[in-house]
């Protein structure tokens, strides 16, 4: 799953800058273009597997009534999973790319804090533009003890298990509101806020509160013995939801209603419409995976065989490295000779599948000598010195030959 997202993440950047797909009054490439605007579904699944894997440990101590994930252990492990690659790619996109630009201490430190997108002013961003989804991340990862404690504490007060289920969806669905608040107001006519506040961890809480909901479902099932609806239609009908999203993400592609970011309310409303899209394409792509019992060769031909399942492996890598490398590709940057300048001067000046072909090999060559000499020997080494005390958590089962996770600390969230 995480390999096609991030196939799809790396080919909207590369349209993108190809000058293939849309960009405010620019038009994009025909019906390719409008296909490639499309492929911005791919990145809010990520966060939608993350309120899943993460939130449902604590929703299952809640419904049934167990002990509850250890808060240290569980903020040590997510730190450890997605800091050393993201200062790794930072690492480089600072000395190789953004020397010349940086004027002080800060202008390093921020981004190795992960709060240069909270505190952006005269920040070098050249090919790290795309790292905004990290301090997302470590923020959901921080709010998540919280919000599992407030449903948690109305949860366990019941004594019915169904109860129980429909408390720990308070804080998601409040979460889910504020997103699509923070949303609206980001995007009014009258909004006269920095641009930051569309990449700041709210504007897609949204998405993170949706996992929640479809990881409190999963922990309702494994505590009651008990299916829910949504998971028993999955079953019979996996390749129903895969369709339908197929149809999400046409309906989105054309963005029919306005352009995004302009400004005025027909962009108001194509926001809103296209990021409730969005949402409704992320839980109809990954709900049959994680039912168990849900059995689709399609899903099966689509992701278990071994060249997706590998790019799922280092898909995080992936994702870091791709901006940074299309710098390089454009030999923007002091280690060129030059001082760097933002992408959208060389939008439309260089072609695709040069563009495309040239990431995606140098990506992939980059995240695997990450994941293997960096990203897995430290969480090697945190399970072979604090593994053995916790106990196991199981997860959901994927449809047969697709594997989700051994464990939810071990996915890239």
């Amino acid at each position: 799953m995480r390999g096609v997202l991030a196939l799809g993440v790396l080919v909207f950047h590369a349209a993108w800058l190809s000058g293939d797909s849309s960009f405010m009054d620019q038009p994009g490439n025909g019906i390719w273009g409008v296909l490639a605007d499309g492929l911005a579904v791919c990145l809010p699944p990520f966060f939608v597997l993350s309120g899943l894997f993460l939130y449902r440990p604590f929703a299952r101590a809640a419904i049934a009534g167990t002990r509850r994930p250890a808060i240290p252990a569980f903020l040590t492990r997510r730190a450890l999973r997605i800091l050393p690659a993201y200062w790794l790619v930072l690492a480089v996109a600072l000395l190789a790319i953004n020397l010349n630009g940086i004027a002080n201490v800060w202008d390093v430190l921020r981004p190795f804090l992960a709060i240069h997108f909270f505190w952006q002013e005269g920040q070098p961003m050249t090919g790290l533009l795309h790292t905004w989804t990290v301090p997302t991340e470590l923020t959901f990862y921080l709010a998540i003890p919280l919000l599992a404690w407030i449903s948690g504490r109305l949860a366990r007060r019941r004594e019915d298990l169904r109860a129980r289920l429909r408390w720990m969806m308070v804080t998601p669905v409040a979460v889910l509101v504020l997103g699509l608040a923070w949303v609206t107001w980001t995007n009014l006519p009258t909004f006269t806020g920095p641009y930051e506040l569309w990449f700041w961890p709210f504007y897609y809480m949204s998405a993170f509160a949706c996992g929640m909901l479809l990881g409190t479902l999963s922990a309702y099932q494994d505590a009651s013995g008990r299916t829910p609806g949504l998971y028993r239609l999955a079953a019979r009908r996996p390749n129903l939801f895969w369709l339908g999203a197929a149809a999400v993400y046409l309906a989105y592609a054309p963005q029919p209603f306005g352009t995004p970011g302009a400004g005025d309310v027909p962009a108001l409303v194509q926001e809103l419409v296209g990021h409730s899209l969005v949402l409704v394409f992320g839980v109809l792509f990954i709900v049959p995976l994680t039912v168990p019992h849900a059995k689709s060769r399609l899903m099966d031909v689509t992701l278990a065989n071994p060249v997706i399942r590998y790019l799922g492996r280092i898909s995080y890598g992936i994702y870091l490295w791709h901006v940074v490398l299309q710098e390089v590709f454009l030999r923007n940057g002091n280690i060129f000779g030059t001082t760097p300048v933002d992408a959208t001067q060389f939008r439309g000046t260089v072609g695709f599948w040069e563009l495309a072909l040239f990431v995606l090999a140098t990506s992939v060559a980059l995240s695997t000598v990450s994941y293997y000499a960096l990203e897995r020997p430290v969480m090697r080494l945190w399970t072979r010195w604090f593994g053995k005390s916790r106990p196991a958590e199981p997860v959901a089962q994927a449809a047969p030959g697709v594997p989700v996770a051994a464990a939810s600390d071990s996915v890239r969230s």
